[in-house]
C-alpha cells in the first residue's frame, strides 16, 4: 500500500498556461507580489508572494483542458483514492483539536477534494468510537473519483462535483491537499467559508517547500500540479485576510504521513526537520509564525463561532 500521491512536475508550453495577471489569486489583493522562485523558462514561470495573505501562486496558471490530460493518472499505479497513507492515524491525530465533534448528535462533513472519501470516513467512524453511539453521518465529497463503498444505513456518502453543488452548514470541513492545485484559489476558499456555521471545524493542509527549493535548486516542487505554496505565514493571517467568524484552533507543521514501520528513515528525517517549529509553536501559540521554514507542509484547524 502506497503511504502517499506525489505528482510529478511537467514542463507547461505558452499554450497550456495562461496569465495569471498582477491580482493575486487567492487573496484578491492588488499589491505587489515580489518573485521568490523560478519554477520553469520557456514559458518563464516564477512563485509571487503577495505580501497581503503571504501565499505564493505562479505567475501563469495551466489551462483547465492541459490539466485535465495531466491530472488522468493521478491515482493510475495506486489501489487506493486517497492521499494519505493510513486515514485511521489521521483521524486520531485531527480529533484531538475538534473534541466538540463527539457530542454532536449528527454529523455533516464536507470533503473537498478527498479522493474516495476514505479521510472523511475514517474521522466518522472514529468520532463514532468515542462518542460510543451510531451517530447518523452524512458525507459530501467534491472529487472526481468514486465514493468509498460503506455498509451502514446510518452512514450516507455522495459525490458532487464541484462547490458549487454543495448545501452548507457542516459541522467539519476538510480542506487536505487541494487548494495548493486550485488556479482560483480565492473562489474555492470564499465557497468553503460560506459553508460553516458557528461551531464548525475546517481542517485545511498545504505544501510549504518553497524554502527548501529555494536552498535545493533540483527540487520537485510539483508544477503544475501545485500553483500555491502556503506557509505558516499564510495560515497564521488566514482568519484576518479572509475576516472569518472563527478562532484558530492549531497552526502547525503538518501531519507525518508515513510511520517508522513504513519508511523508518524517511519519517525519522521528517520529524527532526518539523520539531524546531513544532517547538516555536507550542511556546509562541497556533498563530505565531516560526522563524524556522523547513518543515515541507503546513496544516490548520479553525472553529467557527
Amino acid at each position: 500500500m502506497k503511504a502517499t500521491q506525489y505528482h510529478s512536475s511537467a514542463h507547461f508550453s505558452m499554450d497550456q498556461t495562461y496569465d495569471a495577471g498582477d491580482c493575486c489569486p487567492v487573496c484578491l489583493s492588488l499589491a505587489r507580489r515580489s518573485a521568490v522562485y523560478e519554477v520553469q523558462q520557456d514559458p518563464l514561470v516564477v512563485m509571487l508572494r503577495c505580501p497581503d495573505c503571504e501565499a505564493c501562486s505562479a505567475s501563469r496558471m495551466p489551462k483547465p483542458e492541459a490539466l485535465e490530460t495531466y491530472y488522468r493518472s493521478y491515482y493510475l499505479d495506486s489501489d487506493r483514492r486517497v492521499t494519505m497513507g493510513s486515514p485511521t492515524r489521521f483521524a486520531n491525530h485531527l480529533l484531538r483539536f475538534m473534541p466538540d465533534l463527539m457530542r454532536r448528535p449528527t454529523l455533516r462533513v464536507l470533503d473537498f477534494g478527498g479522493g474516495d472519501g476514505s479521510l472523511a470516513l475514517a474521522i466518522v467512524r472514529r468520532v463514532r468510537v468515542l462518542a460510543n453511539r451510531q451517530i447518523p453521518a452524512s458525507i459530501e465529497i467534491v472529487d472526481y473519483e468514486t465514493p468509498v463503498r460503506v455498509d451502514a444505513e446510518t452512514i450516507t456518502i455522495t459525490r458532487r462535483n464541484n462547490l458549487s453543488d454543495i448545501s452548507g452548514p457542516y459541522d467539519l470541513i476538510l480542506a487536505s491537499a487541494i487548494l495548493e492545485h486550485i488556479p482560483d484559489t480565492h473562489e474555492s476558499i470564499s465557497r468553503l467559508l460560506d459553508a460553516a456555521t458557528a461551531g464548525t471545524f475546517m481542517y485545511a493542509r498545504t505544501p510549504y517547500v518553497l524554502p527548501f527549493a529555494r536552498l535545493f535548486r533540483r527540487l520537485d516542487v510539483g508544477y503544475p500540479a501545485h500553483v500555491h505554496d502556503m506557509g505558516s505565514a499564510f495560515w497564521g493571517k488566514f482568519i484576518g485576510t479572509f475576516r472569518a467568524p472563527a478562532d484558530l484552533a492549531r497552526s502547525a507543521p503538518s501531519f507525518v504521513e508515513t510511520t517508522f514501520s513504513q519508511a523508518p528513515l524517511r519519517t525519522a528525517l521528517a520529524h527532526l526537520l518539523k520539531c524546531p517549529a513544532h517547538l516555536e509553536v507550542l511556546f509562541g501559540g497556533p498563530g505565531s509564525v516560526p522563524l524556522w521554514k523547513w518543515v515541507a507542509g503546513w496544516e490548520t484547524v479553525i472553529r467557527f463561532r
